[in-house]
């Protein structure tokens, strides 16, 4: 995440901070295939992929990047 433009890292870490008030803003969606797997956009070519886990209150952030091919890759 690191390797970021320091702008989109900065963007970064305010959405995440949304996401952790509220999981499921305006504008996500759902990975396909993925039960617990959601996606944001953060600025108009980079996504923030992220896991809930409403029983435990946890959110896993799983990937910040330019959303490309390999986004939704499993992992």
């Amino acid at each position: 995440m690191l390797k970021l433009p320091d702008i989109i890292l900065i963007k970064a870490f305010r959405t995440i901070l949304d996401i952790q008030n509220a999981p499921y803003p305006r504008g996500f969606g759902k990975v396909q295939g993925r039960r617990d797997r959601f996606r944001v956009w953060m600025d108009r070519d980079y996504r923030i992929i992220y896991e809930v886990d409403s029983t435990a209150g946890v959110i896993d952030i799983v990937q910040v990047g330019i959303k490309n091919e390999r986004t939704y890759k499993r992992s």
